[in-house]
């Protein structure tokens, strides 16, 4: 038996993935206002977008049937586990005011403000919905209504104020134009010219383009349409420097296991900010204001993930939306 996931891969959509986790992880440790402001412009937009480049069309039926299996599968199970570990666990030592049957309502609504207990999770619903939403729109009118409705949609949110929905339908509209966005990429070959163009040329557009959106992001220019404009920015940097980077195996493999990693960096790290925080006689605040131990537990805590993710490949894969396949002896 052996496990087939997925058809061929592009390994540098794998290393802008790797980017964006790493981003999440540090983001959620680090204690520093103007790198998490930069990192928060565009780590979320950035899986949006990346989804949009993998987007295959298909009819709506199969469609729906292998992203419940491979998105919302393992957001139950997962968040039925983190749930079980927060109230018998973290609850001693996080200041979450929330029951295990509030932990489990807001599993079912999806909803950011209820899964306090492991808010990471919010990214899985709301992808899904996106994601589903865009295929609808696909098999409705093809390209030209996919790309026409997404953008209109994105549009309305920033135009008017949208509350907090279940699944997360207030962030799909943010979202999906940049799930758009990413699909034209591909679909029209920009992605392909793109990681034709020589070295130099890369290599020059990356540093323009991170230079501009980090300044863009100090600047507090992340709201309305230029929440859009910096979060590209930063996108189509590191897709260049993915692009670039895409024959290191370390960062295509990182790249791959995001979906673990997602679910489960949150009590991961927060363990491991307490063991060290320990031998320093510091507080954990400390540590996470310290780079230098940030990056060590970000490391440390990609690895944890990994090694996860490679016991449940290999004795639960159906808990990662991975399906067994015959293959001949």
């Amino acid at each position: 038996m052996a496990y087939s996931t997925e058809n061929k891969r592009t390994d540098w959509i794998d290393v802008l993935k790797c980017f964006g986790i790493l981003a999440v992880i540090i983001g959620h440790i680090y204690r520093n206002d103007t790198v998490l402001g930069w990192f928060y412009s565009y780590h979320m937009p950035l899986f949006f977008f990346a989804g949009g480049l993998v987007y295959k069309k298909r009819d709506i039926l199969s469609d729906l049937k292998a992203r419940l299996y491979s998105t919302i599968v393992p957001y139950f199970v997962f968040g039925t586990l983190i749930a079980l570990y927060w109230y018998f666990v973290e609850r001693s030592f996080r200041d979450i005011d929330q029951t295990l049957g509030g932990a489990f309502l807001g599993l079912i609504s999806g909803q950011y403000e209820y899964l306090e207990f492991h808010s990471h999770l919010w990214f899985l619903p709301c992808f899904f919905v996106t994601a589903v939403v865009y295929n609808i729109l696909m098999n409705i009118g093809g390209k030209p209504v996919a790309y026409t409705v997404s953008l209109l949609i994105t549009a309305a949110w920033v135009i008017f104020p949208i509350p907090s929905l279940p699944w997360g339908v207030d962030r799909v509209m943010m979202y999906i134009g940049l799930y758009a966005a990413g699909h034209a990429f591909m679909e029209h070959g920009v992605g392909e010219k793109t990681s034709a163009l020589p070295l130099w040329i890369k290599a020059v557009g990356a540093a323009v383009l991170l230079c501009a959106s980090v300044l863009l992001a100090d600047n507090g220019l992340t709201l309305g349409v230029m929440k859009y404009v910096t979060a590209l920015a930063g996108i189509m940097a590191f897709l260049l420097i993915a692009m670039m980077t895409e024959r290191v195996k370390l960062f295509v493999y990182v790249g791959r296991i995001t979906l673990v990693t997602l679910c489960i960096h949150g009590p991961v790290y927060r363990v491991l900010i307490k063991l060290i925080s320990m031998p320093m006689n510091c507080t954990t605040d400390e540590v996470r204001s310290n780079i230098l131990p940030v990056l060590l537990i970000t490391v440390v805590t990609t690895a944890i993930c990994a090694a996860v993710y490679e016991l449940l490949k290999r004795f639960v894969p159906w808990i990662i939306g991975v399906k067994r396949a015959k293959t001949d002896k």
